[in-house]
């Protein structure tokens, strides 16, 4: 089984292109770093009226639930997260829109398992 986790980020009004650009080239920079990571796909979004106002989407593949709780817990990942944060607004979950958290919580994140 494959997992597939999807990360939808969505930027503050005043986060720069470089910032923007800097937040997706930190994402694909973590497969070298996270031995969990099989591979990564990122990149803006497509404009689709039912997007949500996300800027860019990430998706991260996993050859099982083990390995993303590796990633999870990575010092990378981590890292990542508290690099990110300052550019980022809200999360969207279940229709709900709530404010960043000391954590982070700035974006939509749901998993899928496949069968190849």
């Amino acid at each position: 089984m494959t997992i597939h986790h999807i990360i939808l980020y969505r930027f503050k009004p005043e986060a720069t292109p470089e910032q923007r650009q800097s937040v997706e080239d930190s994402a694909r920079s973590l497969a070298s770093q996270i031995p969990a990571i099989q591979s990564i796909v990122a990149g803006e979004t497509v404009y689709n009226p039912m997007g949500h106002g996300f800027d860019i989407g990430v998706i991260f593949l996993f050859e099982s639930a083990v390995k993303l709780d590796e990633y999870r817990v990575h010092k990378a990942h981590i890292d990542y997260q508290a690099f990110t944060a300052p550019y980022l607004e809200g999360v969207f979950s279940c229709c709900s829109k709530t404010a960043v958290s000391e954590q982070g919580a700035d974006k939509l994140i749901f998993d899928i398992e496949t069968a190849a």
